[in-house]
């Protein structure tokens, strides 16, 4: 029989992982019901405030797929795809950032309203490009078509550069959680529409953050897609090389483990895919004896 901790056993717990987290940050990526239902979106957020009084540096990074989708059909606006991705025109693009200002706007209000300290990306109508205005700078992305030509997708990047300086005076001296939306500024000062894993990948490399976080639907990498109870909660890079090979992890979940090996490439110690239904599954590393996603290692 397990017998469950004490309310001062879990707090003990919490301060004593949190102490060991001190000068190192964490990035979390939201996605999913995280982002979508305001319970999950709520939990998430006490959760994040939360670490942030107990000592440890958060870096947030949401994108806002949904939402843009909804604004686009609004407009009158196909969604229009290039070699199976999205290509942003100007029209496109213009939306795109006014949801993602939105959005980031609305999650920076909810922290502070929650007791934490955070700090959002200025109005992107300013026209400030600099890191005044944004940490995250980028180039175009090309793609190469099968007989070599190049394929444009529009306003759409990858990233490039993270300005680490700036967000580290912001988390260690500022005491401040930088949510940063999915776009980067160009060498043009034009917005760049970034994939927001791609976008938390690069940030959490950077920074060579103890852990990337990417909250989404579904529970971690689990062996049978139908049953939550068959969790895989820890795997290595070549083990999810194999699962792929052999169609246990597939569809959706092969980008989201790629956008781990990404992160673990740029840096990051580990990744880590949580359940964002879960309203506070971020605290789970910190007051559970057991995790409740799949981290993923070298």
């Amino acid at each position: 029989m397990t017998v469950a901790s004490s309310p001062p056993e879990v707090l003990l717990r919490a301060a004593s992982r949190a102490r060991a987290l001190r000068g190192r940050v964490l990035v979390v990526k939201l996605g999913g019901s995280a982002m979508e239902d305001p319970a999950a979106t709520r939990g998430t957020l006490e959760s994040v405030v939360c670490l942030q009084t107990l000592g440890v540096g958060l870096v947030l990074v949401h994108g806002g797929g949904k939402p843009i989708d909804r604004a686009m059909a609004a407009a009158g606006l196909e969604p229009k795809k290039v070699a199976g991705r999205r290509y942003t025109d100007e029209k496109t693009l213009a939306i795109v950032v006014r949801v993602l200002r939105e959005l980031n706007a609305g999650l920076v209000e909810q922290v502070r309203a929650l007791g934490g300290h955070a700090t959002g990306f200025p109005d992107p109508e300013s026209g400030d490009h600099s890191f005044g205005g944004y940490p995250i700078y980028g180039d175009r992305l090309t793609l190469t078509g099968p007989g070599g030509e190049a394929i444009d997708l529009g306003h759409v990047g990858r990233v490039a550069d993270v300005d680490v300086q700036e967000l580290e005076v912001m988390v260690d001296f500022g005491g401040e959680i930088p949510i940063l939306a999915s776009l980067a500024s160009s060498p043009a000062y034009t917005w760049l529409n970034v994939n927001a894993d791609t976008a938390a990948s690069a940030v959490a490399g950077a920074l060579k953050a103890e852990a990337c976080y990417f909250l989404t639907d579904t529970p971690g990498v689990l062996r049978d897609v139908k049953d939550p109870g068959s969790l895989i909660p820890r795997l290595t890079r070549a083990e999810c090389q194999k699962l792929i090979a052999d169609g246990v992890i597939a569809g959706g979940m092969i980008p989201k483990v790629e956008a781990c090996f990404e992160a673990l490439d740029a840096g990051a110690g580990r990744a880590v895919i949580l359940d964002g239904r879960n309203p506070h599954a971020l605290l789970g590393e910190f007051v559970s004896e057991n995790l409740s996603g799949t981290v993923i290692v070298n």
